[in-house]
């Protein structure tokens, strides 16, 4: 992650996500430092850099509850990342290309375009669920 963000490819695919994440965030401001560090999250997600994506969503979490309101309670923004890491979408899965390699399967990549449709479905289906769910608990 470190190299992705001194190579400023954390900043081009966050400036791509920007439109998605107003959409899925409308409460934190862009380019904010909570924007950057669910953007930074929502990247090491999609490049299957779940040790990388932890620490960024605890920090990312942190920084959010910094900002809420009612302490005891979840914001919409809070609940909202917790969906998108549940379903995050993965461009590289690379736990299970390990795994497939490992056990020698002859096309370990076969696997890429249905994770790709898999995970896009998804996301989608948790964004619209957890939008729809907050606004009836509104």
């Amino acid at each position: 992650m470190q190299i992705a963000i001194k190579s400023s490819l954390v900043e081009t695919i966050c400036k791509i996500l920007n439109p998605i994440t107003k959409i899925i965030f409308p409460q934190i401001k862009e380019g904010s430092k909570i924007h950057k560090e669910i953007s930074m999250n929502i990247i090491a997600n999609m490049l299957g850099l779940g040790n990388a994506a932890t620490p960024l969503g605890l920090k990312a979490m942190k920084s959010m509850q910094e900002e809420n309101i009612n302490k005891d309670k979840l914001s919409n923004e809070m609940a909202m990342f917790i969906i998108i890491n549940t379903a995050s979408i993965q461009i590289i899965p690379t736990t299970v290309l390990a795994i497939r390699n490992s056990l020698n399967s002859t096309d370990s990549t076969q696997i890429i375009l249905p994770v790709w449709i898999v995970t896009i479905c998804a996301a989608i289906s948790a964004i619209v669920a957890g939008k729809v769910i907050l606004k009836i608990n509104q």
